[in-house]
């Protein structure tokens, strides 16, 4: 649930760097950093089950012994996470692809990688959904 508690920090990050405060690559670094320690955070909840559920999860989707429906509100639930919660994170896991993605050096971009106008278009459209997520 770090990713819910957080937010408002990820608002006011992905805000900063749309308005232009924030360069490119400090905004990866400090917006990647971010989301590694919320997933981490959010992982622990692993410690506590006997069990592999989300593996298990996993291999039966794989199997087709239960269809992505089934899968996705398992999931959800077996990570405690509501509807809107999941919308927060495919939301914030589409930026930190973005961010993955994002290459400062226009010599060295590959054609599948953001330039800083790039990234901060993407950004940009995101912020808008995640406000209506938040709000």
């Amino acid at each position: 649930m770090s990713f819910q508690k957080n937010q408002h920090r990820y608002l006011g990050l992905m805000t900063r760097f749309a308005e232009g405060k924030l360069s490119g690559s400090l905004f990866v670094a400090q917006f990647m950093e971010l989301w590694r320690t919320d997933r981490d955070a959010d992982y622990e909840i692993k410690k506590s089950w006997n069990v592999l559920y989300d593996e298990m999860l996993i291999i039966s989707l794989r199997k087709g012994e239960i269809t992505n429906e089934e899968f996705a509100r398992k999931w959800n639930a077996l990570w405690g996470l509501s509807k809107t919660d999941q919308l927060l994170r495919d939301l914030l896991d589409k930026v930190f692809t973005a961010c993955d993605v994002f290459s400062p050096d226009p010599d060295a971009r590959e054609d599948y990688e953001y330039s800083e106008d790039e990234l901060r278009t993407f950004v940009m459209s995101s912020l808008s959904k995640l406000k209506d997520i938040c709000y």
